[in-house]
């Protein structure tokens, strides 16, 4: 189970509402917490206090959302246009946890996809276990059709998993999707 997002800075000032979407019952483990944020040091934080509460097994961090509000933070798919940022929270991340770190991010903000691939390169450099790739644009939100050809060149580029994930309604999309990209996962 993926947790929805959570606000690092939320748990940084210990909102018990914040807290709260973190709540989870044993049969919805292993659970992964999906946090959101710019700030390294409250994202790093976020994830010792995520460790010490011993409900998740897994960190992961929304590079996806373009939602304004979390966008105007820097966060969310912001983060895809500042590489050196995103190497700064992940680093940080790295350094706080030991749990495995995860991140879902999209095409970029243009469709040629570029932006996935650097990020995609640098998250593995900087020891992410794993990414899901929605390959759409940050403006596309959810409207037409995700580009599949991205998760392939995401596949294609990297080591670590990558979990494909847009336009997937069916059983049968799951396993063309599979065939297709060759990627090792469908979210």
């Amino acid at each position: 189970v993926c947790s929805e997002m959570v606000s690092a800075k939320g748990i940084y000032y210990n909102q018990d509402k914040t807290l709260s979407l973190m709540r989870s019952t044993e049969n919805e483990r292993p659970l992964s917490i999906q946090l959101f944020g710019s700030d390294p040091v409250s994202i790093a934080d976020a994830a010792k206090v995520v460790e010490s509460l011993n409900v998740a097994s897994i960190i992961d961090l929304n590079f996806g959302c373009s939602v304004k509000k979390v966008v105007k933070q820097g966060a969310g798919v912001a983060l895809m246009k500042n590489p050196e940022l995103t190497r700064q929270i992940l680093t940080a991340i790295r350094k706080a946890t030991s749990l495995p770190l995860t991140i879902k991010i999209r095409s970029g903000w243009d469709p040629s996809g570029q932006q996935a691939l650097e990020i995609g390169r640098l998250a593995e450099d900087c020891g992410v276990d794993a990414i899901a790739v929605h390959p759409r644009t940050a403006t596309q939100g959810f409207r037409g059709k995700a580009d599949w050809s991205i998760i392939t060149a995401v596949k294609r580029a990297l080591t670590i998993p990558v979990i494909g994930n847009g336009d997937v309604i069916t059983p049968e999309h799951a396993l063309q999707m599979l065939a297709q990209t060759g990627c090792d996962g469908v979210m």
